[in-house]
């Protein structure tokens, strides 16, 4: 069979939905399909809005894994800084009145020619769409799976924490056209049900782990590489104000003036309001800082096995990968009351929950899971026994491709 998924980034790009769609792209070639990946050319985020955004490299290369990648040039309307927000919000006030009246604008979000045309030139028999609050995306694979007369699956990622632009009404409307509506967690689909979206079309399939990833990790190895010693925080993916990094070093900061000591390791890429809050830190608070960017995947288990708790206080979170990277190894995980975040972490079982913003109840969460390792390990330990039971990727792929198999005429 031939597959495209439509997305908005991919490989070599790192993130959660990017690993999500190489994934079970990769497993797609595994059952001898012919799979390939449509996506823009963006490596950062802001590129999908602004000109001044990092890109791909065009000497990337076009394949990965067996799977084909086709990356796509983002288009951006005169002086974008400020006409793409105000058109977003433009888009929201018309989708509000009217779904069918605000799909025009949705070509806009992002603006890529080349889609509509590429998608008509490539051959499939299903087509995927990621992401819904990048609807562009997702209309223009409704639009050529009807010219064609080809099913499509939508695999929309609704972060509800922050729903106002994935929640639109035309965006809604876009996903009652697909032939399976795929919700990573109970309160998505629930979400989706109470929308509209016959129950029949909303299947239940989440992001997953391997089991071998951490197998080889070595938390004392990045240690002793980064002159670690005492409790360590670790907290993964893009470092803004939406996933609570502001929020983290806050919380740390109110161990680090009460004398306790804390160190903070920070993976993934740095937003401008994090860079900002770690240039106001005065030396010894950076000394308990390791602001680390993007590392090498080895080097991201040895983080995570190393860390006493791994936390992500976000209010952006679809679903989060990180909480099943940090069960696998067998940490507690702190996440924010947001979202689909209360659907995949038992609190009080295998990590803790905090209202998003609270620094103080983050900062009481840290302490009483660094104050108490042996709740620590057993919450731990039941974080690693969830994952291998339901978050395996053999599990959940196995699900899709049982929703896809079905979804087929």
């Amino acid at each position: 069979m031939r597959i495209v998924h439509v997305t908005h980034r991919a490989w070599p790009v790192v993130g959660g939905s990017e690993q999500y769609v190489q994934e079970v792209a990769r497993r797609q070639v595994l059952d001898q399909h012919q799979v390939t990946v449509v996506a823009t050319d963006a490596e950062d985020l802001s590129a999908l809005w602004s000109g001044k955004g990092r890109r791909v490299s065009a000497d990337a290369p076009r394949a990965h894994q067996g799977v084909r990648i086709e990356r796509l040039p983002v288009h951006y309307l005169p002086w974008g800084a400020v006409t793409a927000p105000a058109l977003r919000r433009a888009t929201w006030l018309l989708s509000a009145m009217s779904g069918y009246a605000a799909l025009p604008l949705a070509r806009f979000s992002p603006w890529i020619p080349r889609l509509p045309q590429t998608l008509a030139e490539t051959p499939a028999d299903l087509l995927i769409a990621w992401n819904l609050t990048l609807e562009g995306l997702t209309a223009a694979v409704a639009r050529e799976a009807a010219r064609r007369q080809t099913p499509w699956v939508a695999m929309p990622l609704l972060h509800l924490g922050r729903g106002q632009f994935y929640t639109m009404r035309h965006q809604l409307e876009l996903l009652r056209a697909a032939r399976a509506v795929l919700a990573q967690t109970p309160l998505e689909r629930a979400f989706l049900l109470e929308r509209g979206i016959p129950a029949a079309r909303v299947h239940l399939v989440s992001p997953g782990v391997d089991p071998e990833g951490g197998a080889r990790a070595d938390g004392q190895r990045f240690r002793h590489k980064h002159a670690i010693d005492g409790p360590l925080v670790v907290t993964m993916g893009a470092l803004c104000y939406d996933k609570g990094t502001h929020h983290l070093l806050a919380a740390a900061r109110r161990f680090w003036e009460a004398g306790r000591p804390l160190t903070v390791a920070l993976v993934g890429p740095r937003q401008e309001g994090v860079q900002r809050a770690l240039a106001r830190l005065g030396p010894r608070e950076r000394s308990m800082c390791r602001a680390m960017g993007l590392i090498p995947e080895a080097e991201k288990w040895d983080a995570v096995a190393a860390a006493d708790v791994v936390a992500l206080p976000s209010r952006t979170e679809s679903f989060g990968i990180v909480f099943l990277e940090g069960w696998l190894c067998g940490k507690p995980v702190i996440g924010a009351r947001s979202g689909a975040v209360p659907d995949v972490i038992d609190a009080g079982r295998d990590g803790l929950l905090v209202d998003f913003g609270d620094v103080g109840g983050l900062a009481a969460a840290l302490a009483a899971l660094i104050d108490d390792p042996n709740r620590a390990a057993e919450m731990g330990h039941h974080g690693r026994e969830k994952v291998l039971e339901r978050y395996t990727w053999d599990v959940q792929y196995a699900r899709l491709r049982g929703v896809i198999d079905a979804s087929l005429p």
